[in-house]
């Protein structure tokens, strides 16, 4: 835990964070949600595993990964969005001239959290026929390259456009599990997976889509319990346009491992990427 636990404080119960705000933070305990008020020195975020005590969050456990974002050039810490995520997709919507340095920036927010990048074009029935549709995803898949795993996906949620057997496809990538509303204890923890894209998007219609129109909490990061288990943490719009210190501290080393690459000459096509740990903290 991340912290001891005071003595005399009742019963203590394992619950997730599924929002935090100015007045506290929401909770998704075995029973039913609970409002809790974190003790001092303690700060939630959603995705969190959390022990409450009664009406008091007194201790977070520790993560498993963490998707974070910087909040200006000489940002060093950034700022958490979500936590304990085995995916995050990254949205971008649908255009012909889908800027590659914003869809770069975004991939390496996700693949520094430690956990695995999905990339997801939305909105594809905005495209005038299918080959600029797989021009554009193709595109995509060669900037997927960098980050060994992640998975390119076409969606729309459109039910009548043949983009929607993305929708599908995505569903079947997102974390299963077993444990009503997404909760067990942490040994047994239902999966989750963080969604991050810039403004309009299509994320809230993305999350909708796939939630089946669970209700958010507040303008924050917020979890949201996905249908037979697993759960979604939709995080606030992130402007790729921004400058974002964390996200250039790891492009910068996703570049030099693929300078000594290139250096290094051809490899057997049998041999696996060397795959880049995570920054530290997971930023």
């Amino acid at each position: 835990m991340a912290r001891r636990l005071s003595t005399g404080c009742g019963p203590l119960v394992p619950a997730r964070v599924t929002d935090v705000d100015d007045d506290g933070c929401g909770c998704l305990a075995a029973t039913g949600p609970v409002r809790a008020v974190a003790e001092p020195g303690l700060t939630p975020v959603a995705g969190d595993w959390a022990v409450l005590a009664g009406n008091a969050l007194v201790a977070v456990l520790p993560r498993t990964s963490v998707v974070r974002r910087g909040r200006g050039a000489d940002d060093v810490c950034g700022e958490v969005l979500a936590a304990n995520v085995d995916l995050v997709l990254v949205v971008q919507t649908f255009s012909a001239t889908l800027s590659p340095d914003r869809t770069e920036r975004l991939l390496a927010l996700a693949a520094a959290s430690s956990a695995t990048p999905v990339l997801v074009l939305s909105q594809i029935d905005r495209a005038p026929d299918g080959a600029v549709v797989r021009s554009v995803l193709a595109d995509l898949a060669v900037l997927a390259e960098s980050c060994p795993g992640t998975r390119v996906v076409g969606v729309s949620t459109l039910p009548d456009h043949p983009g929607v057997a993305g929708l599908h496809r995505l569903r079947a990538l997102l974390p299963g599990s077993t444990p009503a509303a997404g909760l067990a204890s942490p040994d047994g923890a239902a999966g989750a997976a963080a969604v991050v894209g810039p403004p309009g998007c299509g994320k809230s219609s993305l999350v909708d889509a796939l939630s089946g129109g669970a209700p958010r909490a507040g303008a924050g990061s917020a979890l949201v319990p996905l249908p037979g288990g697993g759960a979604l943490v939709d995080t606030p719009s992130c402007s790729a346009d921004e400058p974002d210190w964390l996200a250039e501290r790891y492009l910068s080393r996703l570049r030099a491992t693929q300078r000594e690459r290139w250096r290094a000459g051809p490899h057997p096509r049998s041999q696996t990427r060397r795959r880049l740990r995570p920054l530290a903290g997971g930023a």
